[in-house]
């Protein structure tokens, strides 16, 4: 490539050109000269020079570049030209193009004489414009060409070099490779099992939770460490994501640290999130179903349709049958006859109650809830908050209002649904269903489940409140997708239910009710005193007939 140039630059300046080569390599990567004064740089004569046969975005207007994350993908390289008089406005709109492209690699020429000063300067805007990944050098040198770029963690800190053709310097710093301590302010919600705080057995204050895990974990991998900005809005009014969207927006904080779902009525609303952590389903916690009572298993081995049919087919085999076979003059012995209709009686006595003590040893359960139809057929009620409620659809809602049992105070669902109270339903995430289900591995049985089939909300992507341009963006979404594959995002999720035991927070109770086994009540065989009454009663009228009719003829006679 460097055969091409027309005239005959100083040698550190070729060295210059022939270190951008290197970071132009593949082909997919994209040229981005921005000189927004137009002024005559040496970049000039390279591009028209055809330095690089790469595919080039020359942008000469004092304005920053529109949409350029819309119209490219991030595989860009920056070159830029600035003026030393008005570097801070070019600077700026040099940023504003950059939206969410700040972790591509910048270089910079300056209009100027080379100056540590200078440097320091536009470089702090750079780290202030949260681009990291940023080397400048001046037109206008002395003896050797120098190239400045800076250390941003734990503190500002200029770096100058000088560029050697035979050893080129690594000019683009890592920075984010080793934070050497430096804090990242973090604002969590404090809402368990994302966040809590505790204290532990040694009486230091702690914070709790996967999600605090989460980002435990990520300043760790960066060498950093964490400040806490605790929250201070009224919880019971305003939304956590909103209170804390509003401080990642001016730059208070580093990561807002709540489950966030990502929906938006505003195209740009997105860049306040990180990429997706996890999927999250909004769905409906159901009481498992419990046991049919002893009287409808009792239904269950003798209904009174197949009482009837019985009867009948005793009467058609035992009573017409063999007075068919008289009046057709077949010879039968009455013996036979009176052993099969024993045997029948016998095999149906066996039957039953074997399967009556089948049913008595593990009875089946009512028929399990499926959809919101079964629930209403049901009677059940699903518990919910009443602002929830309203984000529902408006047909779902006009639907089956009926359905659910609402209030404004979250309390009084959480005391009930962290108790247990098997009387409703209730909405719940798939993350705090992680905690339920760990919890309920020490009950003697499960006592809810989590339905699939009921949901408000499916697969919705949740993420961090982030900056919008924040330079821990792309490595935590790096991170992120790490400890997703390695299986720790669900683990952490379920680790919350004991560090929540550890802290105080919840116990390791069974709320489970056990079934014991117990005799069978007067009660309990109410179904069989029924038929008894049945048969004592349908007996005595059929008796009642005969002695009638047998009087009457009696009466009439001796008239």
């Amino acid at each position: 490539m460097l055969s091409n140039i027309s005239f005959s630059p100083a040698s550190e300046l070729v060295d210059l050109y022939g270190l951008v080569v290197k970071f132009l390599v593949s082909s997919e990567t994209t040229l981005f000269y921005f000189n927004p004064t137009g002024q005559k740089c040496s970049w000039e004569t390279l591009l028209s020079t055809n330095l690089s046969s790469h595919p080039q975005i020359i942008w000469y207007r004092e304005e920053p570049y529109p949409g350029l994350y819309k119209r490219h993908s991030s595989n860009l390289f920056v070159m830029s030209c600035l003026s030393s008089m008005s570097y801070a406005g070019q600077l700026k709109l040099l940023a504003e193009s950059l939206t969410r492209f700040r972790f591509v690699k910048v270089l910079i020429e300056v209009q100027d004489k080379e100056g540590s000063f200078l440097a320091s300067q536009i470089l702090l805007l750079c780290q202030q414009h949260s681009m990291l990944n940023v080397v400048l050098y001046f037109s206008r040198w002395s003896r050797t060409l120098n190239v400045f770029s800076y250390l941003a963690f734990p503190y500002f800190k200029l770096l100058q070099q000088r560029l050697l053709g035979i050893f080129p310097p690594n000019i683009f710093i890592d920075q984010l490779a080793d934070l050497q301590g430096y804090k990242i302010r973090v604002q969590p919600d404090l809402s368990p099992p994302n966040t809590f705080p505790y204290w532990d057995e040694r009486g230091e204050y702690r914070i709790g939770g996967f999600l605090w895990r989460i980002v435990k974990n990520f300043s760790k991998s960066l060498r950093g460490d964490i400040q806490v900005l605790y929250p201070t809005w009224p919880k019971a009014k305003v939304s956590a994501a909103e209170y804390m969207i509003q401080f990642t927006r001016n730059g208070s904080s580093d990561i807002g640290v709540t489950t966030t779902m990502i929906t938006f009525k505003h195209e740009e609303r997105y860049r306040d999130y990180s990429y997706p952590v996890f999927d999250i389903s909004w769905c409906t916690l159901l009481p498992v179903e419990k046991p049919l009572s002893v009287e409808v298993l009792f239904f269950r081995i003798l209904s009174p349709g197949l009482a009837v049919l019985l009867l009948l087919a005793f009467i058609l085999f035992f009573l017409i049958v063999p007075q068919l076979i008289k009046y057709w003059g077949i010879t039968f012995r009455g013996r036979l006859l009176r052993m099969a209709s024993r045997i029948f009686a016998l095999l149906m006595l066996c039957s039953s109650a074997a399967q009556l003590l089948s049913l008595l040893m593990s009875p089946p359960f009512h028929t399990k809830i499926k959809s919101f139809d079964d629930l209403l057929s049901s009677g059940l009620k699903i518990f919910g908050i009443s602002s929830e409620f309203y984000f529902l659809d408006g047909g779902f809602r006009a639907k089956y209002a009926s359905a659910f049992h609402l209030t404004d105070n979250p309390n009084e669902l959480y005391d009930n649904r962290n108790y247990f109270n098997t009387s409703w339903a209730y909405t719940i995430t798939s993350v705090k269903w992680h905690v339920i289900e760990a919890q309920q591995r020490h009950f003697a049985h499960p006592v809810f489940r989590y339905s699939k089939d009921m949901c408000f909300c499916s697969d919705s992507p949740w993420g961090l409140l982030l900056a919008p341009e924040s330079f821990y963006r792309e490595r935590l979404h790096r991170f992120t997708l790490n400890i997703n594959q390695a299986g720790l995002m669900t683990h952490w999720m379920t680790n919350s239910f004991y560090e929540m035991v550890r802290a105080g927070r919840m116990t390791l109770k069974d709320y489970s009710s056990t079934n014991l086994m117990e005799p069978l009540r007067i009660k309990d065989l109410r179904m069989c005193w029924l038929i008894l009454a049945v048969g004592l009663g349908t007996a005595t009228i059929v008796f009642t007939i005969e002695l009638l009719l047998f009087y009457t003829n009696v009466f009439l006679n001796s008239l």
